[in-house]
């Protein structure tokens, strides 16, 4: 009688510790140095401040989402962003712009201090897109950047710029490495056509 009361005591411990649902995976995007011009000529007298990106409440979410035969929209249930995409690419792309010394300076928009330009971007698209029966998918990333002139609240220049990319593992995962490598050439056009404006 004790042995039985005593296992069915462990039984209750054991399944009071255990989880319910499955743990969810974060994901961040992660950048690795681009392979772009080096010896950029840009705005060396400018300073620039970058806006926080504008995009869908669907980008402003830690909801990783996905498209399912065109039209679908999904969220995977085992996966989220540890940031916003929206926050990400936007520090992303100060992160490049600092680095490619293409401005005198680059402030995030959050700063205080008062720039010379102003670089907006708009997401049009950041997902990861299956086919009707989920076994292919691809990622369509399209970002447009505008520079506008601080003073004078003129634009100067807007591009958009467009990136697919085949997934190799047709899941979260295999997507968020899919949307690294489309971020990362966007940001290389990004970077080669404010050098171009700036000539």
């Amino acid at each position: 009688m004790i042995r039985i009361s005593l296992a069915i005591m462990l039984i209750f411990i054991i399944s009071a510790c255990s989880t319910t649902e499955p743990a969810v995976t974060e994901y961040k995007l992660s950048q690795k140095a681009l392979k772009h011009i080096s010896s950029f000529q840009g705005c060396k007298d400018k300073s620039l401040k970058v806006s926080q990106a504008f995009s869908s409440s669907s980008l402003m979410s830690l909801q990783m989402k996905y498209v399912l035969d065109g039209h679908k929209i999904y969220s995977y249930s085992q996966a989220q962003w540890s940031n916003s995409p929206n926050q990400e690419v936007s520090s992303q792309v100060v992160k490049v712009l600092r680095e490619s010394k293409l401005f005198k300076n680059t402030q995030n928009s959050k700063s205080r201090s008062k720039s010379d330009l102003i670089l907006e971007i708009n997401i049009e698209d950041f997902m990861q897109y299956y086919s009707k029966n989920i076994d292919q998918s691809y990622v369509n990333v399209e970002i447009s950047f505008t520079l506008i002139d601080s003073k004078t609240s003129e634009v100067i220049a807007t591009n958009t710029f467009r990136a697919n990319e085949e997934v190799i593992t047709q899941d979260a995962s295999g997507g968020v490495k899919a949307l690294d490598a489309a971020l990362s050439d966007i940001l290389v056009q990004g970077l080669n056509s404010l050098n171009e404006v700036c000539k």
